[in-house]
């Protein structure tokens, strides 16, 4: 059988591989609406790991919520890249009530 990474497909620029789902526990009560979220990691076909919140925060009203994304050599590397990011975003905002966030669609996650 073929690597997935070997698969060539005439149309598909790349084939991405979920790899690990993990749940963030956050310290205290939080600072999203539940106190926890959940991060995705994904290896692309070159070895290069990235992972994405499953929650953002909006910066203003009319423009999307910024999630978490990351990238790094190794799952352990992109998780923590991608927790960093989401955790500087809602540095970014500073005070937060539950409007400002956006949870990812559920069948994305």
């Amino acid at each position: 059988m073929t690597n997935w990474k070997n698969i060539k497909i005439n149309g598909v620029r790349g084939i991405d591989k979920c790899v690990a789902e993990f749940r963030i526990k956050e310290t205290g009560s939080g600072r999203t609406p539940s106190g926890r979220f959940k991060v995705k990691i994904f290896e692309e076909q070159d070895g290069d790991f990235y992972g994405i919140t499953n929650i953002g925060v909006k910066r203003l009203d009319d423009e999307p919520a910024v999630l978490g994304l990351g990238t790094g050599k190794s799952i352990e590397e992109a998780l923590k890249n991608t927790v960093d990011a989401f955790v500087q975003e809602m540095n970014f905002k500073g005070q937060l009530t539950d409007d400002d966030f956006e949870w990812a669609e559920l069948d994305d996650f």
